[in-house]
């Protein structure tokens, strides 16, 4: 006569044993899956900025090579990102999908002209004298390598600054005012050419905000 079939329950110990050899894989798995994530982020991150720098360029090539100045303290007149509002398809680009305080989750006007809304601050050019002469007139041809100077960084969350200025108190260290790390290792910059790039906080250089490569940043 045949037994009928009995259905093997886990012992306590094997359970056990079960659950540490997921939480241990899960262990593992969980950092790769967050730099595969940041990194996710990090890309789409360069294609904002570089969307973002199409709209330079664009308002540029209709202003004789001017970039949008500071005059608008003095004039009262649009800011930069208002001023490029009209350039961009989708203005969520004006967000980095890593900034933890970016406008959407702010839910924040992105082009406001009191405050600067946007995962983005615009080069100050004071080596050109800026900062000093708010009304001075910065063309793109003036920069001596435009693929080699930065015309967007990330700021630090809470930022309400337009512009990254490293001769206005208390701007005078530039590492105190940017994200360098904004994807782990290094954060996403837009270049005076249109070109845009992933730099770890390693290869960062202050003088990547200089148009005049001569020019001697200030030290406190």
């Amino acid at each position: 006569m045949k037994h009928p079939l009995r259905l093997r329950a886990f012992t306590l110990l094997e359970l056990l044993t079960v659950i540490a050899i997921i939480a241990i894989v899960a262990a593992l798995a969980l950092p790769v899956f967050a730099a595969v994530q940041r990194r996710g982020q990090q890309t789409a991150g360069l294609s904002n900025i570089r969307q973002v720098g199409a709209a330079f360029l664009l308002y540029a090539g209709e202003h004789e090579f001017e970039l949008p100045g500071r005059s608008a303290v003095v004039n009262k007149t649009d800011r930069w990102p208002k001023l490029l509002a009209q350039y961009i398809q989708d203005i969520r680009v004006y967000a980095a999908p890593g900034d933890p305080q970016n406008y959407l989750i702010r839910k924040a006007d992105p082009v406001s002209n009191s405050r600067n809304n946007t995962s983005f601050i615009l080069n100050g050019f004071n080596d050109l004298g800026t900062f000093e002469n708010p009304s001075s007139i910065i063309r793109i041809n003036r920069a001596e390598l435009p693929s080699q100077t930065l015309l967007l960084g990330t700021p630090k969350p809470g930022s309400i600054h337009f512009f990254m200025d490293f001769l206005e108190p208390p701007h005078g260290n530039i590492k105190d005012h940017l994200d360098l790390k904004l994807y782990g290792d290094g954060s996403d910059y837009l270049f005076l050419d249109g070109s845009a790039r992933f730099i770890a906080a390693k290869d960062y250089r202050d003088t990547l905000w200089l148009a005049d490569k001569d020019y001697v940043i200030p030290e406190l």
